[in-house]
């Protein structure tokens, strides 16, 4: 595969770089905004009296709650870093 030169691969390159800093600036200044206090975590109590205090599912319903598109994002960064680096570490034939 060739590598874009001249003024196509610049401008592309401009494109890509805007768009993940926006994409930096609109995860920062959505999270800023809404700062609150902690809540308080309600524990799992397993069998015998025993608490699962690592907040796991505290966690897991954050993100799949509040979170949700910065992780979609996230994901489809680290895809594309995932291909990335599988392309860059294959041989030339």
């Amino acid at each position: 595969m060739e590598q874009i030169s001249g003024d196509i691969g610049k401008i592309l390159n401009l494109i890509v770089m805007l768009l993940l800093i926006a994409a930096l600036v609109f995860a920062i200044t959505s999270s800023v905004g809404n700062l609150e206090p902690p809540v308080s975590l309600e524990y799992l109590e397993w069998e015998e009296g025993v608490l699962d205090t690592s907040g796991i599912e505290h966690i897991g319903s954050l993100v799949f709650s509040e979170y949700v598109v910065p992780f979609e994002i996230l994901s489809l960064i680290l895809l594309a870093a995932l291909i990335s680096g599988a392309y860059m570490s294959k041989k030339e034939v």
